[in-house]
C-alpha cells in the first residue's frame, strides 16, 4: 500500500493561492508548510535545501522553475493543476477533482523523469517549429475553431529546409524539408502526440521528434483525418518521419521561431539534450513508465518518407502543391509501362480479334459469361490510358503512338463484328445486344470511374492486377463488337448507338485517367492543354444525347409505372394493365403488356383497346398483348 510524505512544502503562485488551506488541513496526517513562490527569490531559496518533497501549483513557467529547484536541490515533486492547466494534467495523469490530486501530490511515491532541455529551456510536453495545422494546436482550443483555423493555414504550407543531427557519438545528419515538426518529451494524452504515443516515455533517456513533409494539401488532409479519427495512430505515415534520440539538433536556413509548450519562447538553430532521471514526481497511475528507467533505449530514424536528394529540390521552399508529385521511380516505371501499352505488336491484333469473337458470339448467344470472358481478354484499356498520360504531359510520340494503337483496334473490332454477322445469317436481337443500344448518363459515371480506377491501378505496382476487374466494369470490346454487328445489319441507327457507347467510355476514361494522373503528382502542370480541352469539348458534346437518353428513360419508367393496374373498360368489359413496357425497335414504338380480364375478348375489344391506347401514341404504335383471364 503506498503511503505518503510526512512533510512537504507547498509553493504556490498568487493562482494557488486559493487551495493552502485544502493542501495544509489534508487528511494524510502531512505536515504542510506554505509558501508563496515570489518569496523563494535570491537567498531565501536556501529554505528548499532541507527540503525532501514540494508541491507545486502556477502556471507553467512557476512550474518550470521549481523543477530547476528540485534538480538542484533534489528533492520529490507533486503537483496541483489550475483550471487552465489541461496540457499538465493529461501529461501526468492528475485526477480532475481537487482531493484525488492533493492525495496524488503528497504520495511517497515519487517516479524518475528525464527533462529534455531546448536551447536550455525545459520542455516538459511538445515544443514546434514550422506549421503543423490541426495537429499543433493551441490550448483550450474548440473543434470547431481548430479545424477553421487548420484550414485556413493549410492554403499556405511550405516546405521549410531543414538539417538535423541525432545522437551525440557517431550522429547521423539529415537534409530534408519538412512543413514543420513537433519535439515531444512526455507521453502527453494529445491530438498531435497520437501519432508516436506508443513509443513516448518518461525516462528512456530519448527526445522523440515528428517531422511533417506532405507531398501535397490532399495529402496532408488525408494524415489529419486519420489522426483525429485515431485510424493512423501508432504509426508514422508516408507523409511524416521520426526520430528517437538521446541527443537532437535542427538548423534552418532562415531562423524560425519555436514554440516551448504552445509559448513563443526561443529561435532555430535547436539545440536538446536530455538529462536521464534528472527528477522524480508523483504522476498518475494510468501512464506507462519506460522499463530501463534513466537508461536511454535504442535511437529510431524512421524518415524514409522525407524528401531528400533530387526530391529535396523539388521541394524546398516551395508552396505545398494541392496536387502531389510523384518519386522519380515511380515516375521511370510507370512511363516505361505506358510507352510499351502503346507500341503496336501482333499481340494486340491478335487478341483484339478473338475478344470480338467472342463477345460478338456472346451477344448471339445472350450469354453474360461469354460477353465477360472476352471484356478479359481485350487488351484495349491499355492504350486509352496511355494516351491520357500523353494528353496530360504532351508526350508527342506516345500519343501518336497510342492513338493509332485505339484506331486500329477499333477498326478490328468492328471488321471482325460485321464480317460474323455477314457470315451466320441468323440475327436475333438479344438482350445484351439491346442493353447497348441506349447509352445513358450513368454509362458515362461508368466510364468516368473506371479511368480513376484504370489509372490508379497503373500507378501502383501491388494493385495492378486490379487492372482486370476495371476493364470488366467499363467493357470497352462489347460495343464495338456490338457497332460491328450493326455494321453487318446494315443498320446505320443500331451502329450509331452501339458507337456512341464506345466513344462515351473513350472519352471518359482519357479525361478520368488524365485527372487522376495529374492528382497523383505524375504532371506538375497540365502540359497539354489544348488537346485536353478538345477532348472536353467532345466529352460535352456526347453528354447531350446521354442526358438525352437518360430523361427518356427516366419518362418511360414512370409511364411504365403510371400503367400498372390501369382499368380500361371496353365494350362494357374490364381490362386491367397489370404491367407495361414500351421500347423503339427499328424506328417504331412496340408496347408490350400484360393485361387481365374476366371476360373472353373478341377482335372487336382488342381494336377498341387499341383505338384507346393510341390516342397517346403515333399511329406507327405496335402493341403486343399477353391475355390472362381470371375468375
Amino acid at each position: 500500500m503506498v503511503g505518503y510524505v510526512t512533510s512537504a512544502l507547498y509553493i504556490y503562485s498568487e493562482e494557488g493561492r486559493a487551495y493552502v488551506e485544502e493542501v495544509c488541513e489534508n487528511p494524510f496526517d502531512v505536515r504542510v508548510t506554505p509558501l508563496f513562490y515570489e518569496n523563494i527569490e535570491g537567498d531565501k531559496a536556501a529554505i528548499l535545501t532541507d527540503c525532501k518533497h514540494v508541491v507545486v501549483c502556477g502556471p507553467l513557467a512557476v512550474i518550470k522553475k521549481v523543477m530547476r529547484w528540485a534538480m538542484k536541490y533534489r528533492f520529490s515533486l507533486g503537483f496541483l493543476a489550475l483550471p487552465t492547466s489541461l496540457a499538465l494534467s493529461r501529461c501526468y495523469g492528475l485526477p480532475k477533482n481537487r482531493p484525488d490530486q492533493i492525495s496524488l501530490a503528497l504520495r511517497d511515491d515519487p517516479r524518475d523523469l528525464d527533462i529534455v532541455l531546448c536551447n536550455d529551456q525545459i520542455l516538459l510536453f511538445k515544443a514546434s517549429i514550422g506549421r503543423i495545422p490541426l495537429v499543433d494546436n493551441a490550448e483550450n482550443i474548440g473543434l470547431v475553431s481548430m479545424v477553421l483555423k487548420g484550414l485556413r493555414e493549410i492554403a499556405s504550407l511550405h516546405m521549410l529546409p531543414f538539417k538535423v543531427h541525432t545522437g551525440k557519438e557517431n550522429s547521423t545528419q539529415i537534409a530534408t524539408a519538412v512543413s514543420g515538426c513537433l519535439i515531444f518529451a512526455n507521453p502527453e494524452k494529445s491530438f498531435a502526440a497520437k501519432l508516436i504515443a506508443h513509443d513516448i516515455s518518461f525516462s528512456d533517456g530519448m527526445v522523440s521528434t515528428v517531422m511533417v513533409a506532405p507531398k501535397s494539401i490532399f495529402d496532408y488532409l488525408r494524415l489529419m483525418f486519420t489522426t483525429l479519427t485515431g485510424m493512423g495512430a501508432n504509426a508514422v505515415s508516408d507523409s511524416t518521419g521520426y526520430i528517437k534520440s538521446s541527443a537532437l539538433s535542427i538548423e534552418t536556413e532562415i531562423a524560425l521561431s519555436i514554440k516551448i509548450d504552445g509559448e513563443d519562447a526561443t529561435a532555430t538553430p535547436l539545440e536538446c539534450r536530455v538529462l536521464p532521471a534528472a527528477l522524480k514526481i508523483n504522476h498518475g497511475k494510468d501512464l506507462t513508465i519506460g522499463e530501463g528507467q534513466g537508461k536511454p533505449s535504442g535511437e529510431k530514424n524512421i524518415t524514409g518518407a522525407l524528401p531528400v536528394g533530387k526530391e529535396l529540390n523539388k521541394a524546398r521552399n516551395k508552396r505545398v502543391p494541392l496536387f502531389t508529385y510523384a518519386s522519380e521511380e515511380r515516375f521511370k516505371d510507370l512511363f516505361v509501362a505506358l510507352r510499351q501499352d502503346a507500341s503496336i505488336n501482333s499481340t494486340y491484333f491478335v487478341l483484339m480479334v478473338l475478344s470480338t469473337i467472342l463477345a460478338t458470339v456472346g451477344l448471339y448467344m445472350n450469354s453474360a459469361s461469354v460477353i465477360i470472358g472476352a471484356m478479359l481478354l481485350a487488351p484495349l484499356m491499355a492504350p486509352i490510358i496511355s494516351m491520357a498520360m500523353s494528353l496530360l504531359r504532351r508526350e508527342r510520340a506516345m500519343l501518336r503512338q497510342s492513338f493509332w494503337k485505339i484506331v486500329a483496334g477499333i477498326f478490328l473490332a468492328l471488321s471482325t463484328g460485321a464480317i460474323m454477322t455477314l457470315i451466320f445469317p441468323y440475327q436475333p436481337l438479344t438482350n445484351e445486344m439491346q442493353g447497348r443500344l441506349h447509352p445513358t448518363v450513368l454509362d458515362l459515371l461508368v466510364a468516368i470511374s473506371a479511368g480513376v480506377a484504370g489509372a490508379y491501378t497503373k500507378s501502383y505496382k501491388e494493385i495492378l492486377q486490379s487492372l482486370a476487374g476495371v476493364a470488366i466494369a467499363v467493357a470497352l470490346v462489347p460495343p464495338l463488337a456490338t457497332a460491328g454487328i450493326g455494321i453487318g445489319r446494315f443498320d446505320l441507327v443500331f451502329f450509331s448507338q452501339a458507337f456512341l457507347l464506345f466513344l462515351t467510355n473513350l472519352i471518359g476514361i482519357i479525361l478520368a485517367a488524365a485527372f487522376t494522373f495529374r492528382v497523383l503528382g505524375f504532371s506538375p502542370v497540365v502540359k497539354n492543354k489544348r488537346g485536353l480541352l478538345l477532348v472536353s469539348v467532345f466529352f460535352v458534346l456526347i453528354s447531350i444525347p446521354l442526358f438525352i437518353a437518360y430523361q427518356s428513360i427516366s419518362e418511360k419508367t414512370a409511364f411504365e409505372k403510371s400503367w400498372k393496374f390501369e382499368r380500361f373498360l371496353v365494350n362494357g368489359k374490364y381490362l386491367i394493365v397489370q404491367e407495361a413496357d414500351l421500347k423503339r425497335i427499328q424506328k417504331r414504338e412496340v408496347l408490350t403488356v400484360e393485361i387481365l380480364a374476366r371476360d373472353q375478348l373478341n377482335r372487336n375489344d382488342f381494336n377498341e383497346f387499341e383505338r384507346k391506347v393510341k390516342k397517346n401514341f403515333s399511329d406507327d404504335l405496335i402493341i403486343r398483348a399477353k391475355m390472362t383471364y381470371i375468375p
